[in-house]
């Protein structure tokens, strides 16, 4: 991601003072936003996120949507998004925006921010979301501005809580250089009557990885089935892993076959951990057939890691109880980057189907 030259200049400052101090709030940032117009959405953003050398933050903001959009001049009924705009500053792991469904452990009545660091803390476990729908995620450089197609909308109740999660890394695999972390959303809204499909989202993870000193290249897979009686579009979609992910594709489905879809039915494809790209319309404009779905793939090369085998072994025998005399040196399912593996899949589509099932 792009580096400023007024943060460039107030690094090399701070590197010389022996200390870092955030950037002076009286002096523009070039990673934000401008506002959105009133009557027309809102925005949200994060505070300046402290990141020292050697930690992996991951914070959780929880606000309500109705409350942002009826200060900016909205009326108080379903919130229709139809164009999402996100930047980040350099650092960031990923951003991604959950409406908040069932509560396990991660409670918005605990407070609207929940920082967590290293691993540790209601915010780090992914169990604590494993039902909450997907509104908005991102991972790459720079700025994502992505305007739907007419006539769609994610319909957000305006009542609804929904949980921004950030995280911004500076560890041996990927650094924070401005040592400070700090995400911008703007959401844009259209009027009710301009609306004729509601968008539906997969978040989707494989938790049954395992990438290992004695398997050093495996190959991960899984699907989704959306049962819809008509087609439906894909018009967005990425994957997600860390430093030992190799390739993640993701294929349109027919739903029937139980062995991978054929690579003309490929529409997407990553080679960057650190940058995915994100593919969406007007350039990914995807039919999946009735009763269809999602495939994708994870592939993996197993390098030494840098927190050291011990490591890696200590919490693969602490989370998934795995007897020593199976213990190899295994980046298993986690959030960390240094110590764990991802094999996630986010997919946009459209009309919204109630009725998914994932394997």
């Amino acid at each position: 991601m792009r580096t400023p030259l007024a943060l460039i200049a107030w690094i090399a400052l701070t590197a010389c003072s022996g200390t870092v101090e955030p950037p002076d709030p009286g002096t523009t940032d070039t990673y934000a936003l401008d506002p959105v117009p009133r009557g027309q959405g809102f925005q949200f953003s994060t505070r300046e996120t402290e990141v020292p050398q050697g930690v992996e933050q991951q914070d959780c903001y929880f606000f309500r949507a109705g409350e942002l959009a009826a200060a900016n001049g909205l009326p108080d009924e379903p919130i229709n998004l139809h164009r999402v705009q996100i930047s980040q500053r350099d650092g960031s792991h990923h951003m991604n925006i959950f409406r908040v469904r069932t509560i396990s452990g991660l409670d918005p009545a605990n407070g609207t921010f929940q920082p967590a660091a290293n691993g540790v803390g209601p915010c780090f476990n992914s169990a604590n979301w494993a039902d909450w729908p997907l509104l908005a995620n991102t991972q790459q450089e720079g700025t994502v501005d992505w305007t739907y197609p007419e006539g769609v909308a994610n319909v957000i109740q305006p009542d609804e809580w929904l949980m921004l999660q950030t995280h911004f890394v500076n560890a041996s695999t990927q650094k924070t250089p401005q040592n400070y972390g700090r995400v911008w959303v703007n959401f844009w809204t259209v009027p009710k009557e301009q609306v004729k499909d509601e968008l539906g989202t997969l978040f989707v993870t494989k938790q049954s990885i395992r990438v290992c000193s004695k398997l050093l290249t495996p190959t991960f897979e899984g699907g989704c089935h959306i049962n819809s009686p008509s087609p439906v579009q894909i018009i967005g979609a990425n994957g997600h892993f860390h430093s030992r992910g190799r390739e993640f594709r993701i294929y349109s489905w027919d739903g029937k076959s139980t062995e991978r879809p054929a690579e003309g039915q490929r529409f997407y494809t990553s080679e960057s951990w650190d940058d995915p790209p994100m593919t969406h319309s007007p350039e990914l404009d995807i039919t999946v057939p009735a009763e269809g779905g999602i495939w994708y793939t994870c592939s993996y090369e197993w390098t030494p890691p840098p927190v050291g085998c011990q490591a890696l072994d200590e919490f693969d025998r602490k989370k998934y109880s795995t007897p020593d005399r199976l213990l190899d040196c295994c980046y298993t399912f986690g959030p960390q980057v240094d110590q764990n593996e991802h094999c996630n899949a986010f997919v946009y589509y459209y009309p919204k189907q109630d009725d998914v099932t994932c394997f």
